[in-house]
């Protein structure tokens, strides 16, 4: 068997291998490798310096795996067919020794370049063929993309995700135009005031097959494709006439508005938002755009940070969500142009219980106030939390205690009436 297969020939090696018969008790296993980082390489060297590239990391894996098969399947992406293990266990050890051999540098003409590869693994059941493990395999590696790990196998349920996300991807637009969607409406409540100060509005979709839809999965289905920006403007533009409405109704509460980074890299999206805001007449100061701490560090880049200090040319505010949770630096937090900080309730769940969290949230609205941010707690779900929250300075609050998200009448309905006043 050749150590080392080009595209299609390992293809039709594996198809090969299918036929043969398998010892008793062993399984086929395919793994599929995915090299981020390569497109870097491409840009700056050429195509021909990255095809060398992962010649070297191909011949490396034939060699750390003598009893299998490795080629290449498609760009920045390696194979291994694996034709006899023993079970899943077997199977993830060898794919955890192909991502230790892809870790190491490689030569790249004079560089020694460092890839980041993922893994999704499949293992053979009865009557399916080699190609359909490839299919699960690389399902998989688009399961250990999404959730940051370096491997992931493939299960019923990674399919089923998929799928989802097919349906989603093609149905989303036509909900848009439909009105399909909706938003809810939690408030944020002032720990000084004790009064309804902003609310954050949250994208809701009620999907007739797959019933409530999460945020974040509709801009997972969204992201890189036309779909963003038009779910981005119907969310912003809801979001502020309904902002409208209750500010009208005799609430003088802001609201909050999650983008995405892919929204910092649209070129019109400044554009679009001060067209949004003379349209709607909500004061800029009362707008507020949230993006995740991961989100806030991912778009650190000149285009995206430009488009982050016109919007605050424009007075709304920018606040970074899910803060200790990411990976932010204390350089880059000096250089966002940032208003509030949200502490994640992964760590205001805690509060009252750990004193671990306890000490890790004073530092976090200690470290907010030293860069001059507000700083907000989401989740608080009980009275002894919202204290804790109180003696430890906290600006902002919101969670089930204090109000769930509601759509814009019922929350007009509970706020007008001081249902999420608290004691200040």
């Amino acid at each position: 068997m050749p150590d080392w297969l080009e595209y299609p020939d390992f293809l039709a090696a594996v198809d090969d291998l299918g036929r043969r018969p398998l010892d008793a008790g062993t399984r086929m296993a395919v793994v599929v490798l995915e090299l981020e980082g390569l497109g870097d390489v491409d840009a700056a060297l050429g195509y021909p310096a990255t095809d060398e590239l992962i010649r070297h990391a191909g011949r490396a894996l034939a060699a750390a795996i003598p009893d299998g098969l490795a080629g290449i399947t498609g760009r920045h992406q390696l194979a291994c067919a694996l034709p006899g293990v023993a079970g899943g266990g077997f199977a993830e050890l060898a794919a955890h020794k192909m991502l230790r051999v892809l870790t190491e540098p490689f030569a790249c003409g004079e560089r020694q370049v460092l890839l980041w590869p993922r893994a999704g693994l499949a293992l053979a059941e009865l009557s399916v063929a080699p190609q359909t493990l490839l299919a699960r395999a690389y399902a998989a590696v688009r399961q250990a993309r999404r959730a940051r790990a370096s491997l992931r196998q493939y299960t019923p349920e990674v399919a089923a995700e998929m799928l989802e996300g097919i349906d989603l991807w093609s149905q989303l637009g036509e909900a848009i135009e439909e009105g399909a969607l909706h938003l809810e409406y939690q408030p944020q409540i002032g720990l000084r005031s004790g009064r309804v100060e902003s609310v954050e509005a949250l994208l809701r979709w009620d999907h007739p097959q797959y019933g409530p839809i999460r945020p974040d999965t509709m801009v997972r289905a969204a992201e890189g494709t036309d779909l963003m920006p038009r779910l981005t403007h119907w969310v912003f533009n809801t979001a502020l006439r309904q902002c409208g409405e209750y500010r009208l109704a005799g609430l003088d509460a802001g609201v909050s508005v999650n983008f995405s980074a892919d929204d910092l890299q649209e070129r019109e999206l400044v554009e679009l938002v001060a067209q949004s805001l003379e349209v709607w007449r909500v004061p800029p100061e009362r707008v507020t755009i949230e993006l995740t701490e991961t989100a806030v560090m991912e778009s650190d880049d000149a285009e995206a940070r430009s488009a982050l200090q016109q919007m605050k040319a424009l007075g709304l505010r920018v606040s970074m969500d899910d803060f200790g949770i990411g990976y932010s630096s204390m350089e880059r937090l000096l250089h966002m142009p940032l208003d509030e900080l949200k502490i994640d309730m992964t760590f205001v769940h805690e509060l009252v219980s750990s004193p671990a969290h306890q000490r890790i949230v004073e530092s976090m609205i200690g470290l907010g106030h030293q860069l001059g941010l507000t700083v907000v707690a989401e989740g608080v779900e009980d009275a002894a939390t919202l204290e804790h929250l109180r003696a430890l300075g906290c600006d902002l609050v919101q969670g089930f205690y204090l109000g769930r998200p509601a759509r814009l009448d019922r929350f007009m309905e509970q706020a007008c009436q001081g249902g999420t006043a608290i004691g200040g």
